[in-house]
């Protein structure tokens, strides 16, 4: 139930849709416009109508005038009854039944015998009605219309019961309004068809096509219209989608090029002697924030290095390929020991990246006479090392993050490297590799998919790690940069 009313919620806060709004606008205005159009003509015809009946009822009473005025000069009173019941029989019997007349001869009321039983009261009313300005007047029960003449004495009374009239009308008037009605209700068809056609049509088509642009799709075009203003509308559209694949096809040159100047700064096909050293590299994005490396130093030694710059990306990217350039820099000239080279980049790092920047990175030192490998790190994640008894130490950090003090010290690690024993190096994205559910891959993982490599010959045991990470992650996509260093004593 909450999911429902949750769903039903959010539908009611999104904003309408132009076509909606049109379409409500219009059909409000246009149901306004029927309905105070029915009504007005139900009241002017009921009007008409009921006019038309007093005029009728005043001819009557003309010609009943005249015919009593004929029946008073040449015989009685009984006559002049005689004819006002038959007249009043057959008017009944023809229109309705609640015709009503009556005669005063000389201040003699003479009514019809169907009347008789009618309260006294009602001839009262009727001769108000008579002579009121819209010939009505209210009964006990209903409302009379009546009209009147008078002349030689004699004055005659019509009427009927205006709602009997009004109910013989209106039988004849619903035809007419629901014809009338059904004729609105057809052209408010078909301007909802119009509108739809030449507003809310177009307005879906150019939606669909901004939709497939936001999706990546640059280039898409939306079809031309015939009105102006959509018409302009859907150029502009195309016109800003050309531009954008115009843009987005000259950043994926700029893109590329980025990547293969980033490949040409990385080592390859680098023998270290007495090592056997395999390593892989896969950015996030078309460049990485990762950086590895293996130098020459003059005094015969070797540089290892891994660095991860914060992020990932063409920033990440440009912070590497600082680290490479100071890297060089400070290996030119002693001392060559790892902490005093740290050190040295990480002075110049502070005063060259962005505040709020820094980079993590292991730094080795290979001997390949002495078999003794020194490190410092600067924050980065602990190196796995691999015994011959298939025992697994930490390289831990010495120090903090490059880029945050300028005058951070770290602490330099020695051991000696025997025959066949491993070291991993790797950056964070090997252990926050996310399958599709959004399980870490962990450390724990790693170092088991370390152990069973380690039987492998280097290269073969690095592509086993690199199935291992591809297989937990299966389609989804990669979140951070992925760097492995794996080096055995040979």
């Amino acid at each position: 139930m909450q999911t429902l009313f949750s769903k039903w919620w959010n539908y009611g806060t999104r904003p309408w849709s132009i076509s909606f709004q049109l379409l409500l606008i219009v059909n409000s205005v246009l149901g306004i416009a029927i309905i105070a159009l029915l009504i007005f003509r139900y009241s002017s015809e009921m009007e008409n109508e009921v006019h038309k009946k007093y005029l009728s009822l005043n001819d009557e009473a003309i010609a009943i005038h005249g015919a009593a005025s004929h029946l008073q000069s040449d015989h009685h009173t009984a006559d002049i009854q005689s004819y006002i019941d038959t007249v009043c029989a057959q008017m009944r019997k023809a229109t309705l039944q609640c015709h009503s007349i009556a005669v005063k001869i000389n201040g003699k009321l003479i009514q019809a015998q169907a009347h008789l039983d009618k309260p006294p009261e009602l001839f009262s009313t009727i001769a108000k009605a008579a002579v009121s300005k819209d010939h009505r007047e209210q009964a006990a029960d209903h409302m009379v219309v009546a009209a009147s003449y008078a002349g030689d004495g004699i004055t005659v009374y019509v009427s009927e019961n205006l709602n009997a009239v009004r109910k013989t009308i209106r039988q004849d008037l619903q035809l007419q309004l629901f014809v009338l009605g059904s004729l609105g209700l057809i052209a408010a068809g078909i301007v909802n068809v119009v509108l739809v056609q030449v507003v809310g049509k177009p307005l879906n088509l150019l939606l669909e096509t901004v939709d497939e642009i936001a999706a990546g799709n640059f280039g898409a075009e939306s079809p031309l219209f015939k009105s102006d203003e959509m018409l302009r509308l859907s150029q502009a559209i195309n016109s800003m989608s050309q531009t954008l694949q115009n843009n987005d096809r000259e950043r994926q040159l700029q893109m590329v090029k980025a990547q293969q100047i980033q490949q040409y700064l990385l080592p390859s096909e680098v023998r270290l002697p007495g090592l056997q050293a395999a390593h892989l590299f896969q950015p996030a994005d078309f460049v990485a924030g990762d950086y590895y490396d293996f130098v020459p130093l003059s005094n015969g030694t070797w540089l290892i290095c891994l660095a991860d710059v914060t992020g990932h990306g063409i920033p990440a990217a440009m912070g590497a390929t600082m680290l490479k350039s100071l890297l060089l820099s400070a290996a030119e000239q002693p001392p060559f020991d790892t902490v005093s080279i740290i050190s040295e980049i990480n002075r110049r790092f502070v005063r060259t990246v962005l505040p709020g920047n820094f980079a993590s990175m292991f730094l080795g030192c290979w001997n390949p006479e002495t078999f003794e490998f020194c490190w410092a790190s600067a924050g980065h994640d602990p190196g796995y090392l691999l015994n011959t008894s298939n025992e697994i130490s930490l390289l831990n950090s010495t120090g903090m993050l490059l880029g945050i003090d300028e005058d951070a010290q770290w602490e330099e690690k020695r051991l000696h490297l025997k025959s066949n024993e491993q070291v991993l190096l790797y950056s964070d994205g090997a252990p926050d590799t996310q399958s599709p559910e959004g399980e870490l891959f962990g450390r724990e993982r790693l170092l088991e998919s370390f152990r069973s490599a380690s039987q492998l010959p280097n290269q073969y045991g690095l592509e086993k790690m690199e199935n291992d990470l591809s297989d937990f992650r299966l389609n989804s996509p990669r979140k951070d940069d992925l760097t492995l260093v794996l080096i055995k004593a040979e």
